[in-house]
């Protein structure tokens, strides 16, 4: 699926987290869908960051690359994009 990114704007703090981001107006396509805390998270095939995220679960530390909410994309039609939407069309997921 060929989404459009719609939302640029990070904190200098996620700035420095995440040196390769989505620009504006540009075309992309997700390689996986992420669930988390913050809500649903893209992984973008033309994008990818080193794993310096890191999170608990049961007792043991997992890191994984940081991924961008779904509110800053849209499709082609520039609607916004839903969890159904983007992992029908892309068959990956959680």
């Amino acid at each position: 699926m060929d989404i459009i990114c719609i939302d640029d704007n990070f904190t200098p703090e996620q700035m420095a987290d995440i040196p390769n981001r989505p620009i504006k107006d540009k075309l992309y396509s997700v390689r996986d869908i992420v669930k988390s805390a913050n809500g649903i998270g893209l992984l973008l095939n033309e994008i990818e960051n080193p794993k310096t995220g890191w999170t608990m679960r049961q007792g043991m530390k997992f890191t994984f690359e940081p991924n961008f909410n779904i509110s800053r994309f849209a499709n082609l039609q520039h609607l916004p994009l839903t969890y159904e939407m983007v992992k029908e069309s892309t068959k990956v997921g959680v």
